[in-house]
């Protein structure tokens, strides 16, 4: 993998996430945030995101993050613990398979 000047790096994510946080009308800080917890997460795809920009990244890309948040009441959320109260939830919804 090719190394990057870290100071780049950072004006890019910041960059790009005020460019999409401006089309989603969303807050760029949060969607830095998402990034880089992200990529943190996927090095993988920082030389796609590097090259070609937010849409390189997958569709879901801002669920699979690993950075915690503060929810709209305050609670300080980890996203993997919101990942697995989901995969319950949908296991629990009518008509879902049934594990055994």
């Amino acid at each position: 993998m090719k190394t990057y000047d870290a100071q780049e790096i950072i004006e890019l994510i910041a960059s790009r996430a005020t460019a999409f946080g401006q089309q989603a009308g969303v807050g760029a800080m949060e969607t830095a945030g998402g990034i880089i917890g992200y990529l943190a997460e996927n090095p993988r795809d920082l030389e796609p995101f590097i090259n070609g920009g937010i849409f390189e990244l997958p569709a879901d890309w801002f669920q699979r993050h690993s950075l915690t948040w503060h929810d709209s009441k305050g609670i300080v959320r980890n996203p993997a613990d919101v990942r697995r109260a989901k995969q319950v939830r949908d296991l629990l919804k009518p008509g879902a398979p049934a594990n055994g």
